[in-house]
């Protein structure tokens, strides 16, 4: 069994960290570090296509952090175009100072992210000496990447998401917890807030909820470190 220390921000979409920030993640000394979906969205272009151009400008508030956090950043997601010229909602995985992979969403929302093609990346990945799985958004209800989880023996899953309101505080707890049991699975699930929406940061297990942000914590930047144990996943 390994011990796995994880720092999840539930941090506001439109506003960057700061240097004040970056020493409270340095502090952590967690392996990973957690930013939600849709982080960082500094100039909140009118369209995926528009938000794109700003692909560089993202990617640097990430390397700022990693200067640094010497842990795997997988830092929220920002649209780009990919190696073949679509566009897409990524996942960049940073890591000492190098941009080392990207996750690219497998469901895009036609509806809220008009252009943004499906991704073909790896849902599982090895860094840090841990085998995960990643999910953003609407791939949590994707059948296809749970069944490669199942086969994979996949143990912890990171997911990246905002909140679409279509459960109450309650309810959500109690979707996640019943999810983490059915899929056999420690789920770290981290939101931002942003524009009257709440953020659900959370960590179910197979037990039950193992931390939540608390309901008057729903508008609020949270930063909380993690200790999970895992059995399988850990590669010495």
């Amino acid at each position: 069994m390994a011990v796995i220390k994880i720092a999840i921000y539930q941090k506001n979409l439109h506003k960057r960290i700061g240097s004040e920030e970056i020493s409270k993640i340095q502090q952590t000394k967690a392996h990973f570090l957690l930013l939600p979906e849709g982080f960082p969205h500094f100039f909140q272009g009118e369209t995926p296509e528009i938000a794109s151009k700003h692909e560089k400008e993202y990617q640097d508030q990430l390397l700022e952090i990693s200067e640094s956090f010497s842990g795997v950043i997988l830092g929220g997601t920002h649209y780009r175009k990919n190696e073949e010229g679509h566009l897409v909602s990524a996942l960049p995985i940073v890591q000492s100072l190098v941009l080392v992979d990207f996750y690219e969403k497998k469901s895009p929302s036609n509806l809220s992210e008009p252009g943004v093609v499906k991704g073909k990346t790896e849902s599982i990945f090895i860094m840090g000496g841990l085998r995960f799985g990643l999910l953003v958004g609407e791939d949590l209800e994707n059948e296809s990447i749970w069944d490669e989880f199942k086969k994979e023996d996949i143990e912890i899953v990171f997911y990246l998401s905002g909140e679409d309101g279509k459960r109450s505080y309650e309810e959500d707890l109690t979707f996640f917890e019943t999810l983490a049991k059915q899929k056999s699975v420690h789920l770290i699930r981290v939101c931002g807030p942003t524009e009257g929406k709440p953020a659900r940061s959370l960590y179910a297990s197979p037990s039950g909820i193992n931390w939540k942000v608390g309901k008057m914590e729903e508008d609020k930047d949270v930063l909380k470190t993690l200790s999970v144990n895992v059995m399988r996943s850990y590669l010495l």
